[in-house]
């Protein structure tokens, strides 16, 4: 028996599989990474099966997602013509059905989807056919090409599709379907009425509530005719069955990883109940972040997004699935995009003209978007209503706005973001911030922060409507007193001499002192000079951890692995966040000990950057956020005049705001942008407009709605102190809160004015523009 080991198996010659496959060597994957396919080709698009590949003869190469050459770059080995009949989780192994044995580190189960049988009378004649592989394409075509009459069981998405690629190849076409419309997964009687009806005048037949229960054949074998429930008999040479699928995992049974329905259970991060298994794609039954709740998608966009997902957990990343699903279909020329769910709707909204082949409909539920419909409609709008629905933005006070096809949708905030830097001392300028936003009804979302800000934003995380007296008190319970009569240059030496002789009891105490102080280490064998451990039970006082995960603010911090050198993010929907994952965030050395997180160290993420915009944007997407973000230090000041004021310069630069904007990045981007508008200018318009509603145009091509950034600089005095950023006094600290504060409003106030008149800007643009418009008609 051969035996081969592999460090990553991946099941399936799908899309899941190769999207994972490409992700893992992009990630730094180590070691061998293999596909085991049941196909005779490489991983290929099938979506394209129902649609140009039946309608004209293509060169199969075209289907591939990859050419053959990929592969071979990319060190991925291929393993055609193989079917997986055993998984044993325990000793890590698959055996095949050609009698292999191989053994893996990690496993990707992407095996997909089978058609579902039928099992009528005449199921087993030739000329009976379903549509799932490329074989079966070619099939289904060139038996298109002898026939004159097609019978095709559904009207699903994949039946719609069969139905009219017959049809253009001059089929006299006609859908039998079981339940009372057509494309019932779009919910909406009107969308299916108006499908109905265009597939009827380009000369299909339907017959709705019936079903085929006999298929009659002739004294050859070959199919003649059907019989329906309702008594119908249809003359007919072929049949095509679409009556969905199931999953393709009987190879499972017995191995302990769990299944429902026949399909592999998974969390949000692609793992199986078994360590080191993981699933994507039409196999699975996964949860959804989005909608909170276990679901199961078939589409090529959620099969490649979730294999790339579960490769970067497969190598630990802790990545979730938080994405809207996408879904694509082409009756005919028309070409049309749903994303999210459309069931369980209480409220449509129609956006623009069915007739005008330019129509919207947003899928609501209690006012929130759950869903929408795309045909013809711009990819930025579509971007704009994936982040609504991601968000689960209340739309109850816009339905207007949201139903009019000439209003753009960009302007409506999907999440309030908070970026909080490190800066110690100076943290006491957030809180006065944080203040002010409450203050204007403003409360975040999602609370980035780094060192101080990562302990600020866990206190605002896990006091979500009062964070500005949670905050107040527990900063109360950081200060330190000191006497208030001396001069302001005597008062900040004791509370420097203060603090560096005997630290902030509830923040950090020095080692030489106990109870930190350990005789049995030579302080040449420290590695910081001070113990964090009293902030730890000041963390648990204003937080309860075990709240965040399931809160309505996400906390993200960051912090450095001192071994690897790397960022890392914890992200309290994911992560299991305790004092330790904050107090990791603000371990600067060499002052502060590095934190020990499941056997790694970490310290303070602002080492590496101070501004967790960064990690926002990569966990959240930048689409819709109205982010208010704290610098606290001076980007821009002043040449020093001395070597005190030279080190106060320094921290500036270092910790300073530095969110990246790579201009060549963006000027590269508009260009492929430009590139690709350029070319598709010069497609049949059909064929353009059929590309334009595809998911991986929508999300290359659009932008969504804006990100807004206003930000609360902190400017400083002339000649302040360089121990501004250790000062814990109670006289600084409120200082601090004050600047913050009074800043902020400000800020506010400003922003405000800026709104009015641009609204104003916008409602004499609209009255001027009526008069002409009413003179034209």
């Amino acid at each position: 028996m051969a035996k081969t080991h592999v460090e990553h198996l991946l099941l399936g010659g799908g899309l899941a599989s190769a999207t994972a496959a490409e992700t893992l060597r992009h990630e730094g994957a180590k070691g061998g990474i293999l596909i085991l396919s049941e196909e005779s080709i490489s991983p290929y698009y099938r979506p394209f099966l129902s649609k140009e590949y039946l309608v004209q003869h293509q060169d199969p190469s075209k289907l591939q997602i990859f050419p053959e050459s990929f592969y071979a770059q990319q060190d991925i080995r291929l393993m055609l013509n193989t079917t997986a009949v055993k998984v044993d989780t325990q000793k890590k192994f698959i055996a095949t059905a050609s009698g292999q044995v191989i053994t893996y580190d990690k496993l990707l189960i992407a095996t997909g989807a089978k058609p579902k049988p039928i099992h009528i009378p005449g199921a087993e004649l030739d000329g009976v056919y379903s549509l799932r592989r490329r074989s079966e394409g070619e099939a289904i075509r060139h038996a298109g090409l002898e026939a004159k009459r097609a019978v095709v069981m559904g009207g699903s998405f994949l039946g719609m599709e069969i139905a009219m690629s017959l049809r253009h190849l001059g089929l006299d076409v006609t859908i039998v379907e079981i339940g009372n419309r057509v494309l019932q997964h779009l919910e909406s009687q009107l969308l299916s009425n108006f499908f109905h009806s265009f597939a009827e005048a380009q000369g299909l037949t339907i017959h709705l509530l019936d079903d085929v229960i006999a298929i009659e054949g002739d004294d050859n074998g070959n199919v003649r005719s059907v019989t329906t429930r309702g008594g119908k008999v249809i003359p007919t040479d072929m049949v095509v069955v679409s009556i969905g699928v199931d999953a393709a995992t009987s190879f499972l049974y017995g191995t302990g990883i769990d299944l429902d329905r026949g399909r592999v259970l998974v969390d949000e991060f692609m793992a199986t109940n078994v360590p080191g298994v993981f699933a994507a794609g039409d196999v699975t039954t996964f949860y959804d972040p989005v909608f909170r709740d276990m679901r199961h998608i078939e589409h090529a966009d959620n099969a490649m997004r979730q294999g790339r997902i579960a490769a970067r957990n497969m190598l630990g990343k802790r990545q979730r699935y938080e994405q809207v699903s996408y879904f694509f279909c082409e009756v005919g020329d028309l070409s049309f995009s749903a994303l999210g769910i459309t069931e369980d709707a209480d409220e449509w909204i129609g956006r623009g003209s069915l007739e005008d082949r330019s129509f919207a409909m947003f899928y609501l539920r209690e006012g929130i978007v759950r869903g929408y419909f795309s045909m013809g409609r711009p990819a930025s709008e579509t971007r704009t209503a994936e982040g609504l629905i991601r968000y689960r933005v209340n739309v109850s006070d816009r339905i207007d706005r949201i139903a009019d096809a000439n209003i753009p949708l960009d302007d409506i905030p999907t999440q309030n973001v908070l970026v909080l830097q490190g800066g110690g001392a100076l943290g006491a300028f957030e809180t006065g911030v944080v203040q002010a936003l409450e203050e204007e009804g403003i409360y975040p979302d999602i609370v980035a922060g780094v060192s101080i800000g990562a302990i600020n934003g866990a206190v605002i995380a896990g006091n979500p409507r009062n964070p500005t007296e949670a905050l107040t008190a527990f900063w109360k319970d950081l200060t330190v007193t000191v006497p208030g009569l001396l001069p302001e240059d005597l008062r900040r030496t004791a509370v420097s001499m203060q603090i560096l002789a005997f630290g902030v009891p509830k923040f950090f105490r020095p080692r030489w002192l106990p109870p930190a102080l350990d005789l049995t280490q030579l302080p040449l064998n420290w590695t910081s000079y001070y113990d964090t451990s009293p902030m730890k039970a000041l963390l648990a006082k204003y937080v309860d951890f075990s709240k965040l995960k399931n809160g309505p603010v996400r906390l993200l911090v960051s912090a450095v692995n001192v071994t690897t050198a790397e960022l890392e993010v914890f992200d309290s929907y994911v992560d299991d966040l305790t004092p330790d994952h904050i107090l990791a965030s603000g371990s600067l050395p060499p002052s502060f000990p590095w934190t020990e997180i499941n056997g790694k160290s970490y310290w303070d993420g602002g080492i590496i950057s101070n501004s967790p915009l960064d990690i926002v944007l990569d966990r959240c997407g930048p689409e819709g956020k109205q982010v208010y973000a704290v610098d606290l230090f001076a980007s821009q000041k002043p040449l020093p005049q001395n070597l005190i004021e030279v080190r106060s310069r320094l921290s500036e630069i270092i910790y300073s705001e530095r969110v990246r904007n790579d201009i060549r990045v963006r000027e590269v981007v508009s260009a492929y942008r430009g590139l690709i508008e350029h070319v598709l200018s010069h497609v049949e318009e059909e064929t353009a407009a059929r590309i334009r509603q595809r998911p991986y145009y929508i999300q290359l091509m659009g932008d969504g709605a804006p990100m807004k950034i206003t930000r609360f600089l902190r400017v400083g005095t002339q000649g302040e102190s360089s121990s501004r950023d250790f000062d814990f006094s109670d006289f600084a600290i409120s200082e601090n809160h004050r600047e913050g504060y009074e800043l902020a409003r400000k800020t506010l106030q400003e922003l405000r004015e800026q709104e009015l008149e641009e609204l104003h800007e916008r409602e004499l643009e609209s009255e001027l523009k009526q008069p002409l418009a009413d003179v034209a008609e």
